[in-house]
C-alpha cells in the first residue's frame, strides 16, 4: 500500500479530518500531534495530550459488503498489538473487540467509522482511528490506562512507533485481502486476553469462552450487567 501522510500540529479528531476527505485514496493517513476532541467507541473521549501519544487515522477501501466490515476490527487490532509488542517488547494483548492492554490497562484504542456503505451491499470507505499511549506520563484518575513510557520508565521514539504501526497494518491488511479472514482470526486469538476471563458484552456479564468465526464473543453468563465494555 502507498501511504500518503498528512501531518497536523493539532486537530479536533483525526477521524473527523479523514471522514471529510471523501475522495481520499486508499492509504491516506492523518497524523496529529494533538487532538482537542479525540473520541473512542460509544462516544467516549480519548485523552490526546500534545506530543505524548500517536494519534492516527487511515482511509481504506476494502472490497467488503457492509455486513462484513466488522472483520476490519480484527485486522487492525492484530496489527496494532503486533506493532506495540515489536517496539516495546511488552506483552501487549487484545481485549475484544478494539482495545490493546498491557498489564490489564489500556494502552491503545481503535475507532472504525464508515461512509458510503449501503444495506444493499454498496461499498464506500472505512476510516480507522488508532490512538496509542506512547510517552504519556499520567492519566485522569478515572481512566484505567497506561503508556509504554510508564510501563518501562523511558521514552520512546514516536517515528519508530508510527513506522511499526503502518508496516504491521499494511502487512495484515494485505494478508486479509489475499487470504481472507480466517488466518487473521487465528493470529488474533493468539493475542486475545478476553477468553477465559470475566468480561461484559452488551447486557450480560460472565466468562469469555471463545471468539466465534463471525467475530462474536461467546460468554458463559453470570449475572446481568447494566454496563458493557
Amino acid at each position: 500500500m502507498n501511504f500518503a501522510i498528512h501531518r497536523f500540529d493539532s486537530v479536533a479528531s483525526t477521524n473527523d479530518v479523514a471522514l471529510q476527505m471523501a475522495d481520499a485514496p486508499e492509504g491516506t493517513v492523518i497524523i496529529a500531534g494533538e487532538q482537542t476532541a479525540g473520541k473512542g467507541r460509544r462516544g467516549r473521549k480519548w485523552s490526546s495530550p500534545p506530543g505524548e501519544g500517536l494519534y492516527l487515522s487511515i482511509v481504506l477501501h476494502p472490497s467488503l459488503p457492509y455486513n462484513k466490515l466488522w472483520q476490519m476490527a480484527f485486522v487492525v487490532s492484530l496489527a496494532a498489538c503486533e506493532a506495540i509488542r515489536e517496539v516495546s517488547g511488552l506483552d501487549a494483548r487484545i481485549k475484544q473487540p478494539n482495545d490493546i492492554l498491557i498489564n490489564a490497562r489500556k494502552v491503545c484504542g481503535i475507532l472504525i467509522e464508515t461512509r458510503g456503505h449501503g444495506d444493499a451491499g454498496t461499498r464506500g470507505f472505512v476510516v480507522i482511528g488508532i490512538g496509542i499511549n506512547v510517552n504519556n506520563q499520567s492519566f485522569p484518575p478515572d481512566l484505567n490506562a497506561t503508556s509504554l513510557a510508564l510501563e518501562l520508565g523511558r521514552t520512546f521514539s514516536m517515528p519508530d512507533m508510527e513506522n511499526a504501526l503502518l508496516r504491521c497494518l499494511d502487512a495484515r491488511y494485505e494478508q486479509f485481502l489475499t487470504d481472507g479472514f480466517q488466518p487473521i482470526l487465528e493470529l488474533w486469538k493468539a493475542l486475545d486476553c478476553t477468553v477465559g476471563r470475566q468480561t461484559t458484552d452488551h447486557m450480560f456479564e460472565g466468562t469469555g469462552l471463545e471468539v466465534a468465526e463471525n467475530g462474536d464473543l461467546q460468554i458463559q453468563s453470570g449475572r446481568d450487567a447494566s454496563v458493557a465494555e
